[in-house]
């Protein structure tokens, strides 16, 4: 029961936020006050209606966060994460028992975490932990899917008809434009970097990993559809994939240092 009141006291203040700028309430939020518990676990036909809608909602609503995160440089893409989970536990809600048993709430928690870092107060939630020294720090997720990123290029260049040391140089090559660093910071990306990334994703048999999981999301579709492009296009278009999926975190790259006047 405390917690249900903390997560309405929690979701009513996140829900002002969302609205303060704007004298009209959102459609995605008159979509919420109508729909809000309505729909059962289980869907059926006369339920098709309402999850559509609330889908395409969804979706619109990602792709907007989506934007504000690539845009969002100064903040570290805080705006667009802020967006981004206010549609999902948006959508959630929507569904009669993730409400009351209050699946949302986490969700709810790290929201208003950012929130509160926007005033500049840092929660416990999202307070860096102290460790000891000596020990080697894990690989961040969003590093890791780097990893498997750059690997999922390799394949996709040699799919095409690259040999494999071309492939790992060219991934490296397009890594080392951005500026991109290794993962300790200590040197640019090497077709070595690459290659043992390659050889990390292709260990994780079980593709439990968070690197292995993003080389693994290559569908055969995809790859009908890279292999129907000539040769030189295909490439540009891997290329450039892993670019604009790199340059959404600019934390990687190396600043260069302004000239003094």
């Amino acid at each position: 029961m405390i917690v249900a009141k903390r997560s309405k006291r929690i979701e009513g203040h996140l829900l002002q936020e969302q609205t303060v700028q704007t004298e009209k309430r959102p459609a995605a939020l008159e979509f919420l006050a109508q729909f809000k518990g309505s729909l059962p676990d289980e869907i059926t036909e006369a339920d098709l209606s309402t999850v559509n809608s609330a889908l395409g909602l969804l979706f619109s609503r990602l792709r907007q966060a989506r934007a504000l995160f690539a845009r969002g440089h100064a903040d570290g893409g805080r705006e667009g994460t802020f967006s981004a989970l206010g549609a999902v536990w948006q959508f959630l809600v929507l569904f009669r028992n993730p409400l009351q048993e209050t699946l949302h709430f986490p969700i709810l928690r790290l929201q208003d975490a950012l929130v509160h870092l926007e005033h500049g107060h840092a929660q416990l939630i999202v307070k860096p932990v102290r460790r000891s020294s000596g020990g080697r720090a894990t690989s961040g997720h969003a590093y890791l899917s780097l990893k498997g990123h750059a690997a999922l290029a390799v394949q996709q260049l040699t799919d095409i008809g690259l040999k494999h040391p071309e492939a790992r140089e060219a991934v490296a090559k397009e890594l080392r434009k951005m500026g991109v660093r290794t993962e300790r910071r200590s040197g640019m990306i090497s077709a070595t970097t690459v290659r043992n990334w390659c050889f990390e994703v292709s260990s994780d048999v079980g593709k439990h990993g968070t690197a292995a999981m993003m080389h693994d999301s290559y569908s055969p579709e995809e790859r009908e559809r890279l292999l129907a492009m000539p040769k030189d296009q295909a490439k540009r278009f891997v290329l450039d994939s892993l670019r604009n999926w790199a340059s959404l975190f600019p934390e990687w790259q190396r600043r260069r240092k302004q000239k003094s006047i």
